[in-house]
This record gives structure tokens, C-alpha cells and sequence, in this order.
């Protein structure tokens, strides 16, 4: 609109005798008082993928698998950003979301519009800020934060597939999403007592709502009867806090102490019936006059939450302070401890008599310092450090700092697993770049068998999902219960995930992190890490210890801008090694041992047309896994496991995140089992696999996705 009105007033003035500086000037001006006078701001994204991955592996000889082996995923997204101001201190802020499948590109019910984001927000005067509806917040990695997954130097081509799919679930950062109201307040007092800011929030993080148990959406195990397996939540879950922080001898220290209660009110809880001893395609065996039971929404829950978290920090801007040319350097130290209050429910023992119900208060804390330091010379090199030192027990426990951001799931060629895709890690068609890159919005997987009478359309169900459309992405801003923390926690996925799953403030840990960097002229980069952890307690009375080791390094140089040209020609390359080591109080250690390569190049052969590749590798030896990751749906120990992934393609990039690119690529995967003792249930097995396959105690298993894929990404 803005071009449109300039264009416009550029032909009303076109015979206009003032120089062409002064008529830029008075349109510009005229076009700036239409847009205050209007109050509307319009940005937003653009997301289109069109994708064909299609399976294949030389081991389904008898074609026992006969589900599809090629899928498509074809879908646009676009998110419109609507910024309204009624008045000059209150602003409306919406985010339609509109989406549709090209595959479905007749069917206009299979379209979609909804708002992905809604508030109001304002102020009054230059001090008092507030929100209503939907906000982010990242106080501090110990009170409210949204851990995620770093890759050291990850090639450019993968980087773009993991931004897009974090996008489609609105995610910004380590910034949490919330929903509810949020006030803050800003005064500078003086120089030296500096800037004070407070902090009150009231958020619901969670809500009443009956889901079905068997289907893929909202569920972490559909179909499965244990703690933690659904989403869904038997009372409304509410947070409930605030933050001071002080910044004195102008802003250069730091001080901030933030108090949060996160509950369940327990007068909001519901209940439905169902059917008892129910399998996962809804079967009901039994006594058909018995046929319905009253249940929690939510059976498969420890019970309500009630926890109270208090955090404190302080630190200082070194730097700032010594006001040395070049010199950068901060320190901050945060404690935080919590108090959770859990609540075991009245039964009845083995003897017949009642036992009532008991509440019991679990204290816990955690301890993090961050050293930050760095010197730099204009126009020549820089080098920085960066230290964590972590000391958090195994009763510390805040599920809005300790709830990941990534919960590995499988994405292309799902149909490919069926009734075993819902163990993610475990499942047999599992890898770590497929969970990482991937993502399709609105996914309809066919039925397991064709037919159509009623026990056709009951064998056609999958143990996984129901027949109907579901998300699938492997990212999120979920805040999870203690239960679906535990069990999430299962089933991570050791390549990326062993030492901190739960990112800085995973319970149980106590060790450091160090990271260092260097860069010369903006043309060579390189970094080096090392993460050192181990359990502050073992949570077996057999372990001695558990540790948790990583270290790796990495560079990317431009070779255009070494030779003076314009034209970027950008490689890069890091390699990282972790180790988790468990060491019993008899016996041998056991080690699981991952290798991680990434190796990425670019170049820019026209002003906006290049060519991206990369390649990744991940190498897992497991050693004795079953004293390492008692994952669910591991009914089959690992030995080993060798992915690979490749892809290159042509781009057409206008800026930062806006591209069009086309790209091919190949993920490979081989994992070696351990079949000396194979039970009747073998989940993480392929259902192609043959008891003459693993006769001599081993099972290799092969597969490939040949991806093809044209991309478009816009921000604005």
C-alpha cells in the first residue's frame, strides 16, 4: 500500500518544478502521515514446500511391507502478520494463518485459515508496558526458557529446511510462547542505581481437553496405557509469576530475582467415560453391558501439579566497565531452587485396607554460571570464550526451563512404519536428519489394509495414528508434566541429545561446558568445544557413576573474499564426539559413543543465484545400550548405527530468509541389532525382518530416502 500511495503522489507532482530531492521528501512524508493516520502495519511469512521422498531397501525380498514407498508432501503456508492501532498507545496484533495442499488444490474444505497468534498490547506513558493474549518470554535459562538443538557450523542447505519447520510452529529463539497477560515496567532512576524493571505474568500453559487416546495428535505414545503418554490435561494448567531485575553503575551490573508458581487448579478437573481394557483401535472386549468406565480426561498422570520455583541472578558487564578498546566480557551466576508438591492418591493394598492420600514436598535446586569473554581487533581478528558450569540435583524440577523444544519424530515415509512409528528413535525407519529437517503440516497417511466393511476399516487403523490428518514436526513450545518429561526423556535421541536433553537445566547434572572462537577479517571462522557432565546422583543403587562427555571443533572460510572477489564461495566443516559412559559398582562399563560430521559449501555464481551442498554423517557405537537407555520401544539392543545424509541444489536468494531453492538429496541409514535373544514383541524391528535374519546374533538392516524438493521461504 505504501509503494502504491508514493507511486501515486510521484504522478500528481510530476509537473511540479522542485528538484527531485525535495518532492522524494514531501512523498515520503505524505505516504508516512497515510500510514499513522491508518494504524495498520502488515508483515508476515510465506512457506511453500513441494517434496517426493521415496523408500527403498534390498531387504523386503518377499514384499511383506506393501504400504506406499513414495510420499508426497506438497503445501503452502502463509502467515499474515496484522499489526492495528486504534490509538497511539494501544496496538491489536493477529496472525492468520492460511494453508492449503496443492495435492488438494480442488478441494476447497481442505483449506485452512486460523489465528495462529493474538493480542492486544500497550502503553501508558514511557514506563508501564502491557500484553493480553499471546506472548514469548526467555527470562533465564533456570526460569523460563525453550532449550533447543545447536549444530556446530550445520551446512547452509539444512540449516534452511530446520528454520522452516521451527517457523511453522512460531518458534523465535529460546522464547517460550505463552498465552495469558503480561506487565512490565521500566524506569531509569539514575546512573548509578541505574534501570529498575519489573515483571508480572499470569499465563495458562496448558488446558481442560479430551483427546483420543489412539490418534497421532496430541498424544506422545497413541494407543500406549502408561504415565505420561498423552497430551491432554485433566485440569487447566496455569503459570503464574514475576521478575525484578536491577541494572546499576549504568546498566553495567546486573541483579534479578524471579519467583514462579506453576499449578493445576484442581477445580477446573473433568472427567469422561470410556471403554476398560480398550486396545488401540478402540476393540472393546468383555461384558457389553459393562462396556463404559468413569476416567480422568488424563488417567496416565502423576496427578495435579504444584510446583513453586524461585530463581536469582547476578552478574556483571566487565567489559563495560573497564571500557578497554575491544575487550568484551560478562559474568553471570543464577541459583534457583524448587519446591514441588506431589500428591499420591488413596488405594487400597494388598491386605484390603485403605491407604489415604499422601502430599509430599520435593526441594530441589540448581546452580549456573555463565563466563562470557572476548577481545577484537577492528579490521583484523577476534577471539572469544564462552563457559557454562552447571550443578543441578536430581530433585530439581521446572518444566518451564526443562521442557525441550525438540522431541525427535519420524516425518518422511511414515506410512512405511505403521503400527511402530510412534516410538520415534526406536522406530524402525528412524533417523536423526529425517526428525531434524523435516516437517509436513497436515499429513492424511492411508489405511494399513483396503477394504470396506467394518473389520476392514478396523484392521486398516494403525497402532500409531488414526486414518486422519495430523502435524508432523518434530519441534514445539509444549510445556510438558513431570510425566511426559520422563517419558520424553526416554526416548531421546543420543546423536544430539544425551548430555543435556533438557538443555541448561536438565536435573541431575553437574560439569561444564566451554566453547571457543576466532575469526580473522570475517573471512576464517573457527570453533572449539568441550562439554564435561556427570550425574550429581545415580538413578540406580547398581551404578556407580554416570558421565556424559563431548568435544569437537569446526572452521568456515570464504575463499571469494580471501582472493578479493565479490562473489561469495563459502565451505565449512565441523566434526563433534560425545560419550555416555555408565560404570557399574560390579562389572564392566557400559558406552555409547556417537560421531557427528557436517561438512557444508556455497557459491554465489550470479548476483543472487548459487548453489548450496551438504553432507552430514552420524556414527553410534552402543555398546552395552540396555544399561544406558532403557528407551521405550527398544525391545531389540543396538550395536551400531551409520547415517548419512547429502543433498545439493540451486537457490535464488533475495535475503536473509527469503529464498527459493530445488534441491535433491539422500539419506542412507544402517543399523546393526543385537538379535542373540529376540522376544514375540520385537517393535523396533522392521516387519519384514525373518527370524533367519538374526539366526547368528546379529541383524543389519538398510535403508534409503531419495528426497527431491523445491522450497520457497519470505519473510517480511
Amino acid at each position: 500500500m505504501k509503494n502504491i500511495l508514493i507511486a501515486l503522489l510521484t504522478a500528481s507532482v510530476a509537473a511540479s518544478a522542485s528538484a527531485v530531492a525535495d518532492n522524494q521528501k514531501a512523498l515520503q512524508a505524505k505516504a508516512d502521515s497515510a500510514n499513522a493516520k491508518r494504524g495498520v502495519e502488515i508483515g508476515g511469512s510465506i512457506r511453500a514446500v513441494a517434496q517426493r521422498s521415496s523408500f527403498s531397501t534390498d531387504q523386503d525380498v518377499h514384499s511383506v511391507n506393501k504400504m506406499p514407498n513414495v510420499e508426497h508432501n506438497e503445501y503452502v503456508s502463509a502467515d499474515l502478520s496484522f499489526g492495528f492501532r486504534p490509538y497511539e498507545n494501544v496496538r491489536a496484533n493477529v496472525i492468520m494463518r492460511l494453508g492449503g495442499g496443492m495435492q488438494e488444490y480442488f478441494a476447497a474444505a481442505a483449506k485452512t485459515l486460523e489465528a495462529k497468534w493474538l493480542n492486544v498490547e500497550g502503553n501508558i506513558g514511557k514506563n508501564f508496558y502491557w500484553t493480553v493474549g499471546d506472548f514469548r518470554s526467555a527470562i533465564s535459562p533456570l526460569s523460563i526458557y525453550n532449550p533447543g538443538i545447536d549444530i556446530l557450523y550445520e551446512p547452509t542447505i539444512f540449516a534452511r529446511k530446520r528454520h522452516m519447520a521451527q517457523k511453522e510452529q512460531l518458534l523465535e529463539g529460546n522464547k517460550r510462547n505463552l498465552q495469558g497477560i503480561n506487565l512490565q515496567f521500566r524506569q531509569e532512576i539514575d546512573p548509578m542505581i541505574g534501570e529498575l524493571r519489573a515483571e508480572a505474568f499470569l499465563a495458562r500453559v496448558n488446558r481442560v481437553s479430551v483427546l483420543d487416546f489412539t490418534g497421532a495428535e496430541g498424544n506422545i505414545l497413541p494407543g500406549d496405557e502408561i504415565a505420561g503418554t498423552s497430551l491432554a490435561s485433566a485440569t487447566d494448567k496455569w503459570l503464574v509469576g514475576g521478575n525484578i531485575e536491577l541494572l546499576p553503575v549504568q546498566k553495567n551490573v546486573y541483579v534479578g530475582v524471579t519467583p514462579m508458581l506453576i499449578f493445576d487448579n484442581e477445580n477446573s478437573k473433568s472427567y469422561t467415560y470410556r471403554h476398560p481394557n480398550r486396545d488401540p483401535q478402540g476393540f472393546v472386549p468383555g461384558d457389553a453391558e459393562n462396556a463404559y468406565e468413569r476416567q480422568e480426561i488424563n488417567p496416565y498422570e502423576y496427578g495435579p501439579q504444584n510446583t513453586f520455583v524461585l530463581s536469582a541472578r547476578a552478574g556483571a558487564d566487565v567489559g563495560g566497565l573497564v571500557k578497554q578498546k575491544g575487550l568484551s566480557a560478562d559474568v553471570v551466576a543464577e541459583y534457583a531452587m524448587s519446591v514441588n508438591k506431589v500428591k499420591t492418591a488413596a488405594y487400597v493394598n494388598d491386605l484390603g485396607l485403605p491407604v489415604p492420600e499422601t502430599e509430599e514436598s520435593i526441594n530441589g535446586s540448581a546452580l549456573l554460571a555463565t563466563v562470557n569473554a572476548g577481545y577484537e581487533i577492528e579490521n583484523s581478528w577476534s577471539a572469544g570464550l564462552s563457559l557454562d558450569v552447571v550443578m543441578n540435583d536430581e530433585k530439581w524440577f521446572n518444566n518451564l526451563a526443562q521442557s525441550p523444544s525438540f522431541f525427535a519424530q519420524r516425518v518422511l515415509n511414515s506410512d512405511k512404519d505403521g503400527n511402530t512409528v510412534k516410538y520415534g528413535v526406536n522406530s524402525p525407519l528412524y533417523s536423526t536428519f529425517d526428525a531434524l529437517y523435516n516437517y509436513s503440516p497436515k499429513f492424511t497417511p492411508v489405511a494399513r489394509t483396503l477394504g470396506t466393511d467394518d473389520n476392514a476399516f478396523m484392521d486398516g487403523q494403525s497402532k500409531s495414528y488414526n486414518i486422519a490428518p495430523y502435524n508432523k514436526n518434530s519441534w514445539g513450545s509444549n510445556v510438558y508434566s513431570a510425566a511426559q518429561l520422563a517419558l520424553i526423556n526416554q526416548m531421546i535421541d543420543p546423536a544430539i541429545q544425551a548430555t543435556l536433553p533438557n538443555g541448561l537445566a536438565t536435573a541431575n547434572r553437574k560439569g561444564f561446558r566451554v566453547s571457543l572462537k576466532g575469526d580473522w577479517q570475517n573471512k576464517i571462522e573457527a570453533q572449539a568445544l568441550v562439554n564435561i557432565f556427570n550425574q550429581v546422583t545415580p538413578e540406580s543403587e547398581a551404578i556407580d557413576n554416570v558421565s556424559y562427555k563431548e568435544f569437537g571443533g569446526g572452521a568456515k572460510f570464504d575463499v571469494a573474499k580471501m582472493a578479493g572477489f565479490s562473489k561469495a564461495l563459502e565451505f565449512s566443516g565441523s566434526f563433534k564426539r560425545s560419550e555416555n559412559t555408565v560404570t557399574p559398582k560390579v562389572g564392566t562399563e557400559a558406552k555409547v559413543t556417537s560421531n557427528f560430521l557436517n561438512v557444508g559449501a556455497s557459491f554465489q555464481f550470479l548476483p543472487r543465484l548459487g548453489i548450496t551442498g551438504g553432507f552430514q554423517m552420524i556414527e553410534t557405537d552402543y555398546g552395552n545400550s540396555s544399561l544406558i537407555n532403557p528407551n521405550v520401544g527398544l525391545d531389540v539392543p543396538f550395536m551400531t548405527s551409520n547415517q548419512t545424509q547429502w543433498m545439493v541444489g540451486f537457490d535464488y536468494v533475495v535475503a536473509d530468509n527469503a529464498w527459493l531453492a530445488i534441491n535433491f538429496g539422500m539419506i542412507n541409514v544402517k543399523n546393526d541389532y543385537n538379535t542373540t535373544v529376540v522376544g514375540e514383541e520385537a517393535r523396533n524391528l522392521p516387519d519384514y525382518y525373518s527370524a533367519t535374519d538374526g539366526a547368528f546374533g546379529t541383524y543389519e538392516h538398510k535403508f534409503s530416502q531419495a528426497i527431491f524438493e523445491a522450497s520457497i521461504n519470505v519473510e517480511f
